[in-house]
């Protein structure tokens, strides 16, 4: 399959019916890791080991992200029927359901990765979307910034990418522990996350997953760290996730207190795309909302 853009000159493989549109000048894979159909980012729930461990409580629970999708259900029946085009970068093993998004009528949703493992049309680098400018009228990029090594230019493309007005939905982790091993980068505080996207109106924003993710997490990296043996290490996780997988319901009750914004294990953002920059590096001084402030 050849770039239909003149300038570009490159030729893309198709992988099992996959397109695979990787530029690799930039991005960290090359289409031979494809060809040979590794699962990459993640492994699909294949071994016995591994579909006992998704059925395993996630020491990470998204407490905004329902309440998020019904308000993006919400903006995009207010558009028209034709300008419901959703993309979704990072879109993992295929079992997200999009909640409320799922029930839009219309709406076309286009899901990308750098895995076959899942159930993505296109495995593309989110540092070059294989799209025209302001084609979607939202993106959605859910714990996929931490995996990338330019931040700025994957949120610059979806900027590009998206429609005047159109909304873009991001999760990021703050605390979290290494996950996904070579592929594991970066993190961000919530100022640092709204600095990311200084070129989107902020429209919402707050904790995606809280104190007691993070506390789960450490817990759990603390006993990991004595051991790589691979059957001791999995055997750990499941202690730890069945004895204290209760723990991250509790930050439902700390979703609002700006005295867990701090603490938390990740943030989200749903902006809407600006012809300028929303906000001024001197702006960021205020835009704090936690409560290790000594004002």
């Amino acid at each position: 399959m050849n770039c239909t853009n003149p300038a570009c000159g490159l030729h893309f493989a198709v992988v099992d019916g996959t397109p695979v549109i990787l530029n690799p000048a930039r991005s960290v894979f090359r289409t031979e890791d494809f060809s040979a159909q590794p699962a990459t980012t993640f492994k699909a729930a294949g071994t016995m080991a591994e579909r006992i461990g998704r059925l395993l409580p996630s020491p990470s629970r998204d407490v905004g992200q329902e309440k998020n999708y019904r308000r993006l259900a919400d903006e995009l029946r207010a558009n028209a029927p034709e300008a419901r085009r959703i993309l979704v970068i990072g879109s993992g093993d295929g079992s997200a359901s999009y909640g409320e998004l799922g029930q839009v009528d219309g709406a076309l949703v286009l899901e990308t990765d750098v895995s076959l493992a899942g159930t993505a049309k296109i495995v593309c680098d989110a540092s070059d979307l294989p799209f025209n400018d302001s084609q979607f009228d939202l993106v959605i990029c859910q714990a996929v910034l931490e995996h990338v090594l330019e931040p700025q230019r994957c949120v610059d493309e979806m900027h590009r990418v998206l429609k005047p007005e159109g909304l873009i939905y991001a999760t990021t982790p703050f605390m979290q522990q290494v996950h996904m091993g070579e592929y594991d980068f970066t993190r961000f505080t919530r100022s640092g996350h709204r600095w990311l996207f200084r070129w989107f109106e902020e429209v919402d924003s707050g904790m995606a997953t809280g104190p007691a993710s993070t506390l789960v997490w450490s817990v759990e990296y603390f006993l990991l760290a004595w051991t790589e043996r691979l059957w001791l290490r999995r055997c750990l996780k499941a202690v730890c996730r069945i004895s204290l997988g209760w723990l991250p319901l509790l930050d439902s009750l700390l979703a609002d207190r700006r005295a867990a914004l701090d603490g938390s294990g990740g943030y989200y953002f749903i902006g809407r795309r600006s012809e300028t920059p929303a906000i001024t590096p001197r702006g960021m001084l205020g835009y704090y909302r936690g409560a290790d402030s000594e004002k």
